[in-house]
């Protein structure tokens, strides 16, 4: 009965230091065969952070003075109002949906 128990023992022990001893497998992934080729894209639908999303540093007033900076930039700065133009209606393929973006800026 010792014996049965001590053999046990040490196949154990052989077992845990052998699988100790072997290397980590590690995953080689290749693109696929050139005539299957499919691009594939990540998106990530975690929340991404900004420094002012923390309510700790959020500001009722610094909000508001950071609004009327905006909109007195948009409406007295030609290049500063052609950039956020351009990046916030360049990406709009339909005319009458970018129009109406170009027209929000006039408001």
């Amino acid at each position: 009965m010792l014996n049965r128990k001590l053999a046990s023992l040490m196949a154990a022990t052989a077992f845990v230091a052998l699988a100790g001893a072997m290397p980590a497998a590690h995953a080689q992934v290749g693109p696929p065969p050139v005539s299957n080729r499919v691009d594939v894209y990540s998106y990530s639908n975690t929340p991404q952070a900004e420094p002012g999303d923390n309510p700790g540093n959020w500001s009722a007033k610094q909000n508001v003075a950071d609004s009327d900076r905006y909109e007195k930039l948009v409406h007295t700065s030609p290049a500063f109002r052609a950039a956020r133009i351009k990046k916030e209606c360049g990406s709009m393929n339909e005319s009458d949906l970018y129009q109406q973006c170009v027209q929000s800026f006039n408001q």
